[in-house]
């Protein structure tokens, strides 16, 4: 008799500020994917402070499928801040981030969605980053090369998609908001020795001059997040005795 998998129950959270030419496309391709791949899902829309009508076309998917619930930030409040409110509204076991500026190919997200439940962890790596501006590709590259000597745990990427237990994530303290918030609670986790599988996923063409991931003040918040998990292990009071037996690294996929 074969046993039974368990249910893929995934929370997205799909978070744009000022993005109404590419949120639809970025919701068009997550939509029929979470159909068909999970058994149950459900999608928080973070509309982050938006001018444009980023939030009126949030409104029209919400209205299309109860599944989907939209959050409006009256000002922008940072990619974690809208993280963190749909983490503590999530019913399901486990929750990803997918950016509302369409950047990965949705090629890229089934294979994440069909990974999920493999491990505590799914952890994306971007397999394309050299076909984006020179500058960004060197500053991914640098940040990763950074991480890996400071922490040690040599994965092929810290800022991709990462699909993250809920249960645990909602134990650790993340002092940190926008760039920075997934690398300190990614960081945090692997820390704790949860299992993970890598899944390489591809960027969509960036067009030229419109990133704005990378600034100066970004610069100064990475900074003070590394700092900070330098300094301490960023965990509250974690039963590690609940951590499963076989918990580690696991083989990238």
């Amino acid at each position: 008799m074969t046993p039974s998998r368990a249910a893929k129950r995934l929370t997205i959270v799909i978070p744009a500020l000022n993005e109404q030419d590419k949120i639809a496309d970025t919701i068009d391709g997550v939509l029929p994917l979470a159909r068909e791949l999970l058994d149950d899902f459900e999608i928080f829309l973070i509309d982050d402070g938006s001018t444009d009508a980023t939030g009126a076309i949030m409104d029209e998917f919400a209205a299309s499928d109860r599944r989907i619930i939209v959050h409006h930030n009256a000002e922008r409040r940072g990619v974690g801040a809208g993280f963190e409110y749909a983490l503590s509204r999530a019913k399901f076991d486990s929750i990803t981030l997918i950016p509302g500026d369409h950047a990965f190919q949705n090629e890229g997200i089934e294979r994440m969605f069909k990974a999920v439940g493999a491990a505590n962890m799914v952890i994306t790596h971007r397999d394309n980053q050299s076909d984006r501006s020179v500058n960004r590709s060197i500053q991914s590259h640098s940040l990763r090369f950074i991480l890996n000597c400071l922490f040690g745990f040599w994965l092929s990427d810290y800022h991709s998609m990462i699909v993250y237990p809920v249960r645990w994530l909602r134990q650790i303290a993340v002092k940190a908001d926008g760039y920075g918030y997934q690398i300190c609670a990614l960081i945090s986790l692997l820390q704790l020795g949860l299992t993970y599988v890598q899944v390489p996923v591809s960027l969509n063409a960036e067009l030229k001059g419109s990133s704005r991931a990378l600034r100066l003040r970004t610069y100064f918040e990475l900074g003070g997040t590394i700092f900070s998990l330098l300094r301490r292990v960023p965990i509250r009071d974690v039963d590690l005795s609940q951590i499963p037996v076989e918990a580690g690294r696991t083989s990238a996929r």
